[in-house]
């Protein structure tokens, strides 16, 4: 069933109509979208005037806005009358499914879904049904799970989806994050956009911490410095480099000793050569790789001797941190 075609009135027994901006109701929930006018929209409108019709129902005192609302804007700065389609009586259900079709062929992101069943959610009697065909959402998709799991998170989170912030992926690990753990987490994301692999790591690794050491996620980033990163000025890319260095060297205190120890032994012994070590298993074993790239037979003679001065280090147990002759 096309969801257009469920509403009451159909489209093509519509009446037109002409109001001013000032006499039309253009402030209802449905509007979930709503942007301000783009120049270009701007521009159109003032050049050729309007094409389209806005959308309203305007069986009541006012004529109700139900979809286009920046065409609305750009007209009523413009001081112009504005052109209406008449769909006549709508319930709160239908005005929604109606601006919803109005956007049809566009594809939704993350952010308008989430404001969307929001505004569905909170309607008595709702017919998810229709909805979730209006959406083009599956009823056992990953994606409604999880926007399913970030409705349960305060509605202030919803901007910092809508602005990339946070991806939606996190939402199952956010939500079981308790309010005030909530509370302290916006600031990670308030002037940040974070991937969605770091996201998941630096939120999987606050709330491994957070149950391994019983502390608060104020007091986790507090002690990780979050404020002095984020006032020190640095690049979007090179603080959130920092926050997720601050916030893994707290989840693995023991493998970040090594790694660091690890890092210092291989400057010190590889020094003067052009030997490249590296740990290949997050010291899951005590194998070390060592590699060179070579252009001759004399290269060949070199590095081979840079290797044996390496080997005949006394400080080479750095190298090798589980142990081992």
């Amino acid at each position: 069933m096309n969801t257009v075609d469920s509403l009451p009135l159909d489209p093509a027994c519509a009446t037109l109509l002409r109001c001013r901006a000032e006499d039309m109701d253009a402030d209802g929930a449905w509007l979930f979208w709503s942007n301000p006018p783009s120049p270009a929209l701007c521009r159109s409108l003032k050049d050729h005037g309007q094409l389209v019709p806005v959308l309203v129902d305007g069986k009541g005192a006012r004529p109700v806005l139900v979809a286009g609302a920046a065409r609305v804007a750009a007209l009523a700065e413009l001081g112009r009358e504005i052109l209406c389609m008449d769909l006549g009586p709508l319930s709160a259900e239908d005005r929604g499914l109606a601006y919803v079709q109005s956007n049809a062929g566009a594809e939704l992101t993350d952010g308008q879904l989430v404001r969307a069943l929001r505004y569905f959610n909170a309607l008595p009697d709702v017919n998810m049904e229709r909805v979730l065909e209006a959406l083009g959402l599956e009823a056992r998709s990953k994606r409604l799970r999880l926007v399913r799991s970030w409705l349960t998170l305060p509605a202030r989170w919803d901007a910092l989806l809508v602005a990339g912030a946070v991806p939606l992926a996190c939402s199952d690990l956010l939500e079981a994050f308790a309010a005030a753990d909530l509370e302290a987490l916006e600031a990670l994301f308030a002037t940040l956009s974070w991937s969605r692999g770091n996201a998941v790591n630096v939120l999987t690794w606050i709330r491994e911490i957070r149950a391994r050491d019983g502390v608060s996620v104020a007091q986790l980033l507090e002690g990780a410095g979050l404020r002095e990163v984020l006032a020190a000025g640095l690049s979007p890319k090179d603080a959130m480099t920092r926050i997720l260095h601050e916030i893994r060297l707290r989840r693995y205190p023991v493998l970040s000793d090594m790694e660091r120890d690890f890092i210092d032994t291989v400057r010190r012994v590889s020094a003067g050569t052009r030997w490249r070590i590296v740990q290949p298993d997050v010291f899951e074993s005590n194998a070390v790789e060592l590699s060179v790239r070579l252009t001759s037979p004399d290269g060949l003679r070199a590095v081979s001797a840079e290797l044996a001065r390496i080997a005949a280090r006394e400080d080479l147990d750095g190298l090798f941190p589980l142990g081992g002759k």
